[in-house]
């Protein structure tokens, strides 16, 4: 599945403080916490910045980000060049004021940002650096450990989504912050690859993953100190698939919370996600029935393995190599190159798992997701639970993609304030809402 994001920095010169990734030192580098908006034509959106000495992170609280790394900061003359989750900022820090105000380098209008310089609050839950084993694989990560004065909580598992994603992964990160922060207590670990965990994600396959998951669980449930009420696994994505496998492999899972997880084999998501992406993009039914046409040839093959199956590929593929939807499909070079047996090796389908599974599971949908569309997954997920015979709840959140966060835009025909304006992008408050209620209860 595709997905998003990572970041990294860090340098040092002369007498001056410095700032990140190949930094060019400025004697009034910013240091400390601030906090400001983005303002795009009057339209506001809160934000926040952490100027350490070896890192600056930032927070936008609307669209679920909090104490994330910025992709980049430097200095160039008097210019501070940063980079986060609206692009790349040039800003400019007023040496009278303290003040610090910055310009989006695309956009128009463009998004002015001001910041001022205040004391940052202290965080209610503390951070510690942890790591655990799944057979010869080394994982690392950290436990977010909420600072309640020995009150046992329940604590949760997050599982990472497709492709490289550590503990500074920002929508992970974040939603490990956001919930530490509202009492619960929650493991981030960087996936077998990434970060400081060994191994290679890349060759591993979903029952490898869901193990390392099911090692994290065992790990917590040995940390008597902790004092937990209950373990569980929140999974997003490709980890909603993973989820639920590792929650069937240890015992006394408390919950399994899927994040716009599939109820659907990987074959059967791939084929919605090109059906929907190509869709919201407004292709013509003929391209989408071209694009859908290829996908399946392409799973025949990958499922028989047969000469004439593969012959037949490589021809439709030479018809529609000239779309200008071709880079949605998996179109593989060689007969059996490292995509045709990646996809081999995980020909995943979770309807017994999640038939077989023991513990309440929330599973939760974008209304908008072209990747899990809802109308593909929802009653599917629905029958599979039922005949679990566990408790569940599904929720559909409105306007929302597979991010969970909604579009952003005018809400209405052109630039006209006050009464058209910028709708900043947004994570509603009941998909926080949803998790943390589930998991109290």
């Amino acid at each position: 599945m595709k997905t998003l994001i990572n970041f990294t920095f860090k340098k040092t010169i002369s007498t001056f403080l410095l700032l990140l990734i190949g930094q060019i030192v400025y004697s009034q580098t910013p240091q400390g916490h601030y906090e400001g908006a983005l303002t795009r034509d009057g339209a506001v959106q809160l934000v926040s910045f952490n100027f350490y000495a070896d890192k600056t992170t930032y927070d936008i609280p609307e669209i679920g980000y909090m104490d994330v790394l910025t992709d980049k900061i430097f200095w160039s003359k008097d210019t501070l060049n940063l980079k986060i989750f609206y692009g790349d900022f040039y800003c400019f820090l007023d040496a009278k004021t303290g003040d610090l105000t910055g310009i989006s380098k695309e956009m128009n209008p463009k998004i002015r940002i001001h910041l001022k310089q205040t004391v940052q609050k202290e965080k209610n839950f503390s951070e510690e650096e942890i790591k655990f084993t799944n057979a010869n694989i080394s994982l690392s990560g950290v436990l977010f450990k909420p600072k309640n004065a020995g009150k046992a909580i329940p604590y949760v598992i997050l599982i990472q989504r497709s492709g490289w994603e550590d503990r500074n992964t920002p929508w992970y990160h974040s939603l490990g912050y956001i919930l530490a922060s509202k009492g619960i207590g929650v493991l981030l670990y960087d996936k077998r690859g990434c970060g400081k965990s060994t191994g290679n994600f890349s060759t591993a396959n979903f029952n490898d993953l869901a193990d390392d998951a099911a090692s994290a669980f065992n790990y917590l449930s040995g940390r008597k100190d902790l004092n937990s009420t209950k373990i569980g696994f929140l999974g997003a994505s490709q980890g909603g698939w993973l989820a639920p496998l590792a929650a069937n492999k240890v015992s006394n899972c408390g919950f399994a919370i899927l994040v716009v997880g599939p109820a659907v084999s990987l074959y059967e998501q791939d084929i919605n996600r090109i059906q929907y992406t190509l869709k919201d993009e407004g292709y013509s039914k003929e391209s989408i029935d071209s694009a859908l046409h290829y996908s399946n040839l392409f799973f025949k093959y990958i499922q028989t393995n047969n000469g004439k199956d593969w012959e037949v590929l490589k021809t439709y593929a030479s018809v529609i190599k000239d779309k200008k939807w071709i880079d949605n499909l998996d179109i593989p070079q060689t007969q059996n190159g490292d995509d045709v047996i990646w996809w081999r090796k995980n020909a995943y389908d979770p309807t017994e798992t999640l038939k077989k599974i023991k513990c309440p599971v929330l599973s939760i949908f974008g209304q908008k997701d072209v990747l899990v569309p809802p109308d593909e997954n929802k009653s599917k997920m629905e029958a599979y639970l039922k005949q679990a015979g566990v408790k569940y709840k599904i929720v559909t959140i409105n306007n929302c993609g597979h991010d969970m966060i909604t579009n952003e835009g005018l809400n209405g025909a052109d630039w006209n304030w006050p009464n058209v304006y910028w709708q900043w992008r947004k994570q509603p408050q009941e998909f926080v809402n949803s998790i943390f209620e589930w998991i109290k209860r």
